[in-house]
């Protein structure tokens, strides 16, 4: 699999040498820069404007050393929640686990980037033996995220004993594998790996897409071969200033997913990462976005708009707030009215 050397050669970060995250100070963190050449092979192939779109994602700028009032090392809110060095448990239900601090490529607007500016290498055995160890003794939890950095820039091994060893926690438990890996090394998609994939099922790749013109040739052959192995795949957006906040270019991105048979999940509004507010769209504007969306595609193909509360207040329904808007009159004995997409209000009467 990838290994990202540049980011490996600019310091002894290995996993059991890295800081703890969770330590991270106020001080900037420089976020390793490197570009696939997949995703160069984007870049160099589109149109200027887009072009620069993809750019924008992966090429470090000055803008990054400006952090603004509310922006934090740790947005979320995760190491409130940390139960071992490296597995979150947040919801009741399921868990995080920050597989490595590498990634493939390095997005610029990572709202773990003070983690992944570390550049830590994959987790120890000791690492994951707690991981495990805590994950057999809270049964409650029914799904774990896989992820970081990007979990597909370990090695296979690395990625296939950890996969390895989490199916046989339990058979029920199902497992997310969190990657920009389909966009940034599509060659990873193997026919190894996808062996890997189906034999750990019940599993989903988690893909992080956030512009149509990412999904060029290889990006989608990738994709394609875990559609086509019965692996089902859903993607997450962010929505970025001046790179996708447009509906148009959102609803060619959603719409030719759902035509892959793959579930655009959620589009989410930019976490406060430090150094990130050049890529924050306002709420406001984000509202209308998410608002003409909803008139342009199907509930299929609409993902759910959602934002991570600052300091660990968890996933919250953008979508369901701004539809709240729409209401005209709260439900009431039973009924309520309320304004439709085409700006007339409509009454559910009672049953």
């Amino acid at each position: 699999m990838y290994v990202d050397m540049s980011a490996a050669e600019n310091a002894d970060r290995t996993s059991s040498q890295a800081d703890d995250w969770r330590t991270a100070d106020e001080a900037a963190a420089q976020l390793p820069e490197h570009i696939t050449p997949p995703f160069q092979k984007l870049i160099d192939s589109a149109e200027p404007r887009t072009a620069d779109a993809l750019r924008r994602q992966v090429s470090a700028s000055d803008a990054e050393w400006d952090v603004a009032e509310a922006e934090r090392a740790d947005p979320l809110g995760e190491a409130r929640y940390c139960v071992t060095p490296y597995l979150v448990h947040q919801y009741p239900n399921r868990a995080l686990l920050l597989t490595t601090g590498r990634c493939v490529a390095y997005c610029r607007y990572c709202f773990r980037r003070e983690f992944t500016a570390r550049a830590s290498g994959f987790l120890s055995d000791e690492q994951i033996r707690q991981a495990l160890g805590y994950l057999r003794t809270h049964p409650e939890i029914r799904e774990i995220l896989v992820s970081g950095g990007d979990p597909m820039s370990g090695s296979f091994e690395q990625l296939s004993g950890l996969l390895t060893q989490l199916r046989a926690v339990s058979p029920q438990l199902l497992i997310r594998l969190c990657t920009r890996a389909p966009i940034f090394a599509p060659e990873l998609f193997t026919d190894e790996l996808i062996t890997l994939l189906r034999a750990v099922r019940p599993l989903w790749v988690i893909a992080h897409i956030n512009h149509p013109a990412e999904l060029g040739t290889a990006q989608r052959n990738a994709l394609l071969r875990c559609v086509d192995s019965g692996i089902p795949v859903q993607t997450q957006t962010v929505l970025l200033q001046g790179i996708n906040d447009n509906p148009d270019i959102l609803t060619e991105l959603f719409h030719s997913l759902v035509c892959m048979g793959i579930k655009p999940g959620y589009l989410f509004q930019m976490d406060l990462a430090r150094g990130t507010a050049n890529f924050r769209v306002p709420l406001e504007r984000a509202a209308d976005i998410w608002n003409a969306l909803r008139t342009q595609l199907s509930g299929l193909s609409l993902p759910q708009f959602a934002v991570d509360l600052p300091g660990g207040g968890g996933k919250f329904p953008l979508s369901a707030l701004i539809l709240h808007d729409a209401i005209v009159s709260p439900l009431h004995d039973g009924r309520f009215s309320a304004r439709g997409i085409d700006g007339k209000v409509y009454t559910y009467p009672h049953a």
